[in-house]
């Protein structure tokens, strides 16, 4: 599969928001949806987020509820989605 430029560009562009992403810590609970994590599955994608902990018996966020549908059980990351969910309401 050959690439265009405006493959290459698109690329270029995915790359500086990923290095982006990295660079900030966000809180991954899905607005709406309370305890709920859009991060992903694996620590890898879910590193990022300012509330996360590494497990230490699985490669994920030890906060991360795979049994409950990816259910965040972090009581500070609710707590900093209310505090945000309630500035937009202002």
């Amino acid at each position: 599969m050959t690439k265009n430029s405006k493959d290459e560009k698109y690329s270029q562009m995915f790359g500086r928001k990923q290095h982006c992403a990295e660079l900030a810590n966000v809180n991954y609970c899905i607005p709406g949806v309370m305890s709920r994590c859009s991060a992903g599955l694996i620590w890898q994608d879910q590193r990022r987020c300012k509330y996360a902990i590494k497990s230490t018996v699985s490669d994920r966020c030890m906060h991360y509820i795979t049994s409950l549908n990816g259910h965040c059980d972090s009581v500070d990351a609710q707590r900093g989605l209310n505090c945000v969910n309630r500035m937009a309401e202002k």
